[in-house]
């Protein structure tokens, strides 16, 4: 996987986005925060992770390195200060996934990415159920992290349709979908007050079927 930079420098992607990525936690969170800012400078990353500045800095240039984002320096600069290093995705490296010709390997390479993300997504999860679940002998302390972090968004569903049920899900959810990317796209996203919405359909049956088959071929 080939990038050209605005430098004009080219980036050989020897490992899949993925791995790339998964190299260091930090680069994860680094990825989410930049896909949802866009632009961000070493200092302002540095507030949401778990790293010091430093660090930060080291697995920005290593992922700029890699061919996974640009920087840039801004033109309004300050005289006398150190002007700081913005860093954002590279667009041709997501413009790549856009332009694939060849159709299954996109559908491949969407749903690959599309599980990445959601399982990451989750991960961040983690701290605040521990949180909720270290205060659950402290009913006030519980109640207030529950209202602060999970009271007003939707909790987790599970259903399991059949063929029929699922072909009716996907007109619904279809009109559903138009009317949310619209929501979406009305206004400028408060990135501060940042919600991350995503869902998954998977024929179930089928793949434990196939699983199944794959396993007895071997």
């Amino acid at each position: 996987m080939k990038i050209s930079s605005d430098v004009e420098s080219e980036y050989i992607f020897e490992e899949e986005w993925d791995q790339l990525i998964a190299k260091h936690r930090i680069r994860s969170d680094i990825w989410a925060l930049l896909e949802l800012h866009n632009e961000l400078n070493v200092t302002q990353i540095t507030h949401y992770v778990e790293q010091g500045k430093t660090t930060v800095a080291r697995h920005l240039k290593l992922m700029e390195k890699d061919g996974l984002l640009l920087c840039r320096t801004p033109k309004n600069v300050i005289k006398g200060r150190i002007p700081p290093k913005i860093f954002s995705i590279n667009p041709k490296f997501k413009k790549e996934e856009e332009e694939e010709e060849n159709f299954y390997k996109r559908v491949i390479r969407h749903y690959r990415k599309a599980g990445y993300n959601v399982s990451k997504l989750l991960s961040y999860l983690d701290p605040l159920l521990n949180l909720l679940e270290s205060q659950l002998d402290e009913p006030e302390n519980a109640k207030d992290i529950y209202d602060e972090y999970l009271s007003f968004i939707p909790a987790p569903v599970v259903f399991y349709l059949d063929k029929t049920r699922a072909e009716a899900l996907m007109d619904i959810h279809t009109e559903y979908i138009l009317k949310l990317q619209k929501l979406a796209m009305e206004e400028d996203l408060n990135t501060e007050e940042a919600f991350v919405y995503f869902d998954i359909s998977l024929p179930l049956a089928a793949l434990f079927e196939l699983k199944k088959n794959i396993k007895l071929k071997k």
